[in-house]
């Protein structure tokens, strides 16, 4: 069985819109509950050395940060993606218009060298500028930085898309549904 080197996930969050009306996330796709998402994550086979990166709401920071910890991470530190086009996102006290990705490191997984005589550390910076896309759908810059930074073999968790070199599991990756790992 592979065990993996470097997870990305984007859990369906219980993101609701208020009232009667369906205007979050729920509108889109179905939701879990935060117990629904560890649960569904302890079966996922990871190197005792491995990186992990964990795309969270808002509103679900401290429950991402939750979920890495019990899942054996450290959390080290987080790139911001600041959405560039105009229209403004959710909340009720300030328009979001960022979204966070966790970044955590269980075991002593060092970041990946450049090529080269030099082989020095990546460069790569904690912020992504792009704009939006369909809903939830996240930059493609974010796979470039962890492929710089990270060691396959790589899985994306709750993915939307099939991308090469990478494995997939998610509902909206065309014939799959999510798996159970035992």
């Amino acid at each position: 069985m592979i065990k993996y080197c470097t997870v990305l996930a984007d859990p369906p969050w219980p993101e609701r819109g208020g009232g009667k009306i369906k205007r979050g996330a729920n509108r889109h796709y179905e939701l879990m509950t935060v117990k629904e998402i560890l649960d569904f994550m302890k079966q996922i086979p990871v190197s005792e050395n491995a990186h992990f990166y964990l795309w969270v709401t808002n509103n679900h920071l401290k429950d991402g940060l939750y979920i890495m910890e019990s899942l054996g991470f450290r959390y080290v530190t987080n790139i911001v993606w600041v959405k560039t086009d105009k229209r403004l996102g959710l909340g009720q006290y300030f328009r979001g218009q960022h979204e966070l990705c966790l970044f955590g490191v269980k075991g002593k997984l060092p970041y990946k060298r450049s090529e080269g005589p030099l082989r020095s550390k990546t460069s790569e910076t904690t912020v992504i500028m792009a704009p939006r896309r369909r809903h939830s759908q996240k930059p493609d810059e974010i796979y470039r930085k962890i492929e710089a930074t990270s060691y396959p073999p790589y899985l994306e968790v709750f993915a939307r898309a099939r991308r090469e070199g990478w494995d997939a599991i998610g509902r909206e990756v065309p014939g799959q549904a999510l798996v159970n790992f035992s």
